[in-house]
């Protein structure tokens, strides 16, 4: 009868779950948060000097974000990497930061771009600059707004949004005007928004709205950076299920960046880490669009994303995660930073030992201290 009693308890609680659409318990977080922190540190500061220039310049991005000021050297080692994608990160890090020590860098940096220099790292450089109070070189953006390749035409338009510069508002509603790339009309629209023009931001609400994917998934962080009122009612209905996976994990993503989260948010992005390809498969059930096969980008979605929910049992699925390659390694180590940013400046728990003596240890007299050596080299 026992037997059968559990039985029965069994089988209701099953049944409750499948009635009521209950999650099991959360699995509980273990390990020390300050050493998680620790090791994240360190995985972004490894990844700001590897192989791979991608890696390095996610890795910068990340310790911008989160350490601040507090990894400048790698900010301006970086600036004299061989690799312009990585020198751009580095430009915007120190942006980002207003690190002064690498004024006298840039201001280099900027002789050569106005010369055969990277223009995207001109770009770069000047809004540094201005971010460290120097704008000599700010008129040439004008010039870099319509130049003949798209990367720099875009981010000559990321500078001057981020520059808040209301007179920049003419040239780049020009260029808007003519320019046939939908990416560069996203950044050119993001950018006008950030000037304080309602009308971008509404155009930036439609693109989330659009069919291609890859524009989708780039305006809907622009949507949530310029944050109008409307901003999180838009992002709230991309997360219906009858939106790609990889929308409706970015727009959870940037609701919790805004402070808005919920179970069912968190529950879809933690199965997005655990197994990508079976949430993308669901989704395409469940859409009349052509399929999403990108597990590996819909995962990065995810880490990232969790990051911003502040749920520490997050951790338990990222910390592993350090241990991967690629993008995926500097994604986790960025989203457990800010999971246990709280634990920035604590010591981690030094491990102890669970094993304890079986017999107490006798009382010894000191030992007699040992004699000199007295032949060359120590070698008594």
């Amino acid at each position: 009868m026992e037997q059968l009693a559990h039985l029965v308890a069994a089988i209701a609680t099953v049944g409750a779950v499948f009635l009521t659409g209950c999650q099991p318990p959360e699995e509980e977080f273990t390990l020390d948060p300050a050493r998680v922190y620790l090791d994240a540190k360190t995985v972004l500061l490894q990844s700001a000097g590897d192989r791979d220039a991608a890696m390095r310049s996610h890795a910068i991005e990340g310790l911008a974000a989160t350490v601040g000021t507090e990894a400048g050297a790698t900010y301006l080692q970086a600036l004299d990497d061989e690799n312009p994608a990585v020198q751009f990160a580095a430009a915007l890090a120190v942006a980002d930061t207003r690190y002064a020590p690498a004024l006298g860098k840039l201001r280099e940096m900027a002789k050569h771009g106005r010369g055969a220099g990277d223009k995207r790292v001109y770009c770069a450089v000047i809004l540094a600059l201005h971010c460290l109070g120097d704008d000599s070189q700010a008129s040439d953006l004008g010039k870099l707004l319509f130049h003949r390749e798209r990367e720099v035409r875009m981010d000559a338009a990321l500078a001057m949004g981020r520059m808040g510069e209301p007179s920049a508002t003419g040239p780049l509603k020009t260029l808007l005007g003519n320019e046939q790339d939908e990416g560069v009309r996203i950044q050119l629209t993001e950018s006008l928004a950030m000037l304080g023009d309602t009308r971008s931001a509404e155009v930036i609400e439609a693109y989330t709205k659009g069919y291609f994917l890859d524009l989708r998934l780039a305006a809907i962080p622009a949507l949530a950076r310029v944050g109008t009122g409307r901003a999180r009612l838009a992002l709230k209905e991309l997360i219906r299920k009858h939106h790609p996976a990889r929308v409706r994990v970015s727009a959870a993503g940037e609701l919790a960046r805004m402070g808005q989260s919920n179970q069912a948010m968190y529950d879809l992005c933690m199965a997005s880490v655990r197994d990508p390809q079976k949430v993308l498969i669901e989704a395409a059930a469940q859409s009349k669009r052509a399929a999403d096969r990108d597990a590996a980008s819909l995962r990065r979605l995810a880490i990232l994303s969790l990051g911003w929910m502040k749920r520490d049992s997050a951790g338990t699925i990222l910390h592993p995660r350090l241990k991967d390659r690629g993008d995926v390694r500097v994604a986790a180590a960025l989203s457990l930073m800010r999971l246990f940013e709280g634990y920035r400046s604590r010591p981690p728990v030094p491990k102890t030992s669970t094993t304890r003596p079986t017999t107490k240890p006798a009382t010894t007299k000191p030992a007699p201290p040992r004699p000199k050596l007295k032949t060359a080299g120590a070698k008594d």
